[in-house]
């Protein structure tokens, strides 16, 4: 039993019993030679005795005691947080020069493909832009479109990229443009994404690719997609074809971009395509995508390709209770952990990916080889949320963004990193890289202290012995943000009629690390 449960029903006893004692040993039917030997009685029969003093005593400790442990349960339960006061008066951070993380520290920028190339038009995304819900309502703000005509300005960006001084670039492959009919791939688009590479290498930058981020071709979504097994070979088939096309490159593979929420999005809130709510249907997407994980590493490493490099990027947001003695609260916070979180880590350390919720799913899957599956492991972080009556919400106290999800949490970065450390990447001792963090804002004061104090919180975890090895920044460019162009996250803003790039001033104290601490 829980020892705060087990104190409180011990002290509610003793008051009730304080209450109601005024007694005598005519009363306690018990004979002189029994109520000598145990100590209440040292004279005659028919002497008054009162239980109270004894009772108020013990029941004030009790009382006592449990406020001692709702205490230690409410500090040791509620978010971690900093005072930021404090750590300016003594003149944080001490980087740029100083930065934990050593001259062979990946630094970078993302971006996605459906988000940035345009003319993504053949995948599931594309199709979603165009729909309306049940009540006739446009799903979007606007389309997609051109986007950022990233597939036609790459060495332009490119060249943008490196005058941050970032040594790394994360982007995805559009799967459908890959292979836009089942089992016919484009070579020109297999090369295009050679050139990226080629072009990447020849300025000093490492390519960081993810080969699933958010979408699916549209015969793919037609066939089930990921809610059927018998649909992992197709995805399997895609990622070792852009592999071995790409593997004269030295790259870091991300499988997926988040399948938990890829998963939690289409098939639980029914947010994104395909709009439903089912979470034993999203328990079997987030399983079959982290099936179609372990194959492909398999499949790679018991390949010529062996040497890539493989893992998969992890999104986390806390969700921390409301009120921390609500049960309610306590009960949510657990079960969306359950959703997002405890299968996943599970997977790939015991080889059992399990979501149980009483009445929701059942969904168990197994695979013995799923154990070490992993060369490393991404964590996208941007914030975490409060569970308030079954809804996630955010402190008022806490500094808001332009996007009504995230607030300025640096600490959860901490925290992030040392949950998958635990969870994950120390057991299976593989490394961590900061894969996404970024700020939607068009302040840039706003911008600069997100900067500083995210990268305060990385510099803390690196100093107290967390193996993260890079910091990949979203994003290089105001893209879009599945739905408008309205949240501004780049290094650079977009102008959406001449597609010219500007640099944001509020960046600069992270260029200013960036220069600071990589060779070249």
């Amino acid at each position: 039993m829980n020892p705060i449960i087990r104190t409180s029903t011990l002290t509610l006893s003793l008051l009730f019993l304080y209450s109601n004692t005024h007694t005598s040993t005519e009363a306690l039917n018990l004979p002189i030679a029994q109520t000598q030997s145990i100590g209440i009685l040292n004279s005659s029969p028919g002497t008054q005795f009162s239980y109270k003093p004894a009772l108020f005593t013990a029941a004030t400790v009790c009382g006592s005691y449990l406020c001692y442990k709702l205490y230690r349960y409410i500090q040791k339960n509620k978010p971690l947080k900093w005072n930021w006061d404090n750590l300016i008066t003594r003149g944080f951070p001490t980087f740029p020069k100083e930065f934990p993380g050593g001259q062979k520290f990946l630094w970078g920028a993302a971006t996605s493909a459906h988000q940035t190339e345009g003319n993504c038009t053949n995948n599931t995304w594309s199709e979603w832009e165009k729909s309306v819900d049940q009540n006739g309502a446009r799903r979007v703000q606007e389309e997609s479109g051109i986007a950022c005509d990233h597939w036609n300005r790459y060495k332009d960006d490119i060249q943008l990229l490196k005058k941050t001084g970032a040594n790394s670039y994360r982007f995805s492959i559009e799967w459908s443009k890959v292979e836009p009919k089942e089992g016919e791939f484009d070579q020109a688009a297999l090369q295009h994404y050679a050139d990226v590479c080629n072009e990447l290498h020849r300025n000093g930058i490492k390519p960081c690719i993810n080969l699933h981020h958010y979408t699916d071709p549209i015969w793919f979504a037609q066939k089930g997609g990921f809610e059927k097994q018998e649909n992992i070979q197709y995805f399997v088939r895609f990622a070792k074809t852009v592999i071995k096309f790409l593997h004269h490159t030295d790259i870091l593979w991300f499988t997926f971009n988040s399948p938990d929420g890829y998963a939690a999005k289409g098939w639980l809130t029914g947010v994104t395509p395909p709009a439903k709510k089912d979470m034993q249907l999203c328990g079997h997407v987030y399983a079959n995508m982290l099936e179609s994980h372990v194959q492909i590493y398999r499949d790679i490493k018991a390949s010529n390709y062996k040497t890539a490099r493989i893992g998969i990027l992890k999104n986390m947001f806390q969700l921390d209770p409301w009120n921390p003695l609500n049960p309610l609260d306590i009960l949510a916070c657990s079960m969306g952990t359950k959703v997002t979180d405890t299968g996943f880590f599970s997977f790939f350390t015991t080889g059992v990916f399990e979501l149980n919720i009483p009445l929701k799913a059942n969904v168990r899957h197994e695979n013995k080889h799923a154990v070490g599956a992993l060369d490393f492991i991404g964590i996208n972080y941007y914030c975490h949320g409060y569970m308030k009556n079954f809804n996630v919400v955010q402190d008022p106290k806490e500094t808001p963004t332009d996007n009504p999800m995230y607030t300025l949490y640096p600490e959860g970065l901490y925290r992030a990193i040392k949950t998958v450390s635990a969870q994950l990447a120390k057991p299976l001792n593989v490394p961590m890289y900061i894969t996404e963090n970024g700020i939607a804002t068009t302040d840039d004061n706003k911008r600069d202290t997100f900067l500083r104090q995210y990268l305060h919180a990385l510099a803390q975890a690196i100093k107290d012995g967390y193996d993260v090895r890079g910091y990949i920044h979203w994003s290089l460019l105001d893209n879009y943000e599945w739905g408008s162009y309205e949240k501004r996250y780049g290094i650079y803003h977009v102008d959406r009629v001449t597609q010219q790039r500007t640099l944001k001033p509020g960046n600069k104290f992270f260029l200013d690390v960036i220069a600071h601490n990589t060779t070249g």
